[in-house]
């Protein structure tokens, strides 16, 4: 069940109230974050405060106040919920655990034609394809009775908050908007990437000059990343010459093709054919093995014998790939994509509504 579990929650299920499902931050109890005026240490007697310790790892501090607000907001819930439950008990006369199974068995359940519609969304899925008729059927009536007891409560957390019997006092962190500066070794675009044009020609803006930069952490193997490809051209064709769009690489440990791929496009890179070579590779994912991406690049239009010697002798590209890791990491970013819109943060496959949002939001307070 936690296979399907993860796989419907992924595509189906809205998330639960920020922070719920946040893990330990790792800061002893009872001790607060250090104040920005706080020092945090001293070099050859000269005091370096936490405000610039944060400044030089901004993504990162925010996301230890973030997990930190987390904790507190899910102690929060689940005190609200004994309460609730204490309050139903009474009401009814039963026990607590009765009263408790007695509201999620009535909230969760599930009819057969929601199974029959999942079960058609996802009957193409290799590992629940395999299992016999009845195992599936088991298997989502679980999930969805699960989801259902999961909103049940959301909506009993949602309606104590209106009514104020559950009050979050503590502040939630703001996200900051991180400064990000673009490099000579950043691959950047300003248009569609079409076959037989150069998406790296500068149109209506160039540079620093343009009202929008979208940085991109993303890599090769990440189904996520791929799912993004059309909403981030819809945004280089909506918004042409007014954005700048620059990708930089971070390959997951548990993506083993994910950096030989990343070195493939760099040294497609050297021969000015990175964005043809990014949009082969991402539209043949599922084919990444050396021979594979020597293929990608050769349909790109590179000089084969120069993209060879390169992956062979990679070291500084490999450098490069991990300097941008390490940026990224500075940000923040933990998992791909990640999306920088002048600075602010958008994870995971970002629709084109979300980033039209953003970049409109920008665009306004330039005028």
């Amino acid at each position: 069940m936690m296979i399907l579990k993860r796989l419907i929650r992924s595509t189906m299920v809205p998330a639960l109230s920020a922070g719920f499902l946040f893990v330990s931050s790792g800061i002893p109890a009872g001790q607060a974050l250090a104040s920005d005026a706080d020092a945090a240490f001293k070099v050859a007697g000269k005091v370096v405060t936490m405000k610039e310790v944060k400044k030089a790892n901004e993504g990162e501090f925010f996301e230890i106040e973030k997990r930190r607000f987390g904790l507190i907001e899910q102690a929060a819930r689940e005190k609200y919920l004994e309460y609730f439950w204490e309050k139903q008990a009474k009401d009814s006369g039963k026990s607590l655990a009765a009263a408790k199974s007695e509201f999620l068995e009535k909230s969760g359940k599930v009819s057969a034609d929601e199974i029959k519609t999942t079960l058609g969304q996802f009957k193409d899925h290799p590992q629940l394809s395999k299992m016999p008729k009845a195992e599936q059927e088991k298997q989502v009536k679980e999930y969805l009775k699960s989801r259902k007891e999961e909103e049940s409560l959301e909506k009993i957390l949602d309606a104590a908050r209106k009514s104020k019997e559950l009050v979050i006092l503590a502040t939630a962190p703001k996200e900051p908007v991180f400064n990000i500066s673009i490099n000579s070794k950043d691959k950047v675009r300003y248009a569609v990437i079409k076959d037989g044009t150069d998406p790296t020609a500068a149109v209506g803006c160039s540079g620093n000059d343009c009202a929008i930069t979208i940085v991109e952490y993303s890599e090769f193997q990440c189904p996520f990343c791929k799912r993004t490809l059309p909403a981030a051209e819809q945004v280089m064709a909506e918004y042409k010459g007014k954005v700048r769009w620059v990708v930089r690489d971070f390959p997951l440990s548990f993506h083993d093709r994910a950096k030989p791929a990343a070195i493939a496009a760099n040294c497609a890179a050297q021969q000015n054919k990175y964005w043809q070579m990014y949009k082969t590779i991402f539209e043949n994912q599922q084919k990444l093995a050396d021979a594979d991406l020597e293929a990608h690049a050769k349909l790109a239009g590179v000089d084969l014998n120069r993209w060879k010697s390169c992956v062979k002798d990679s070291k500084s590209l490999e450098e490069q790939i991990d300097a941008n890791m390490k940026s990224g990491m500075s940000f923040g970013v933990n998992g791909t994509p990640a999306f920088f819109v002048n600075g602010r943060r958008l994870s995971g496959a970002v629709a084109y509504a979300e980033f039209r949002r953003v970049i409109e939001d920008e665009l306004t307070a330039k005028k």
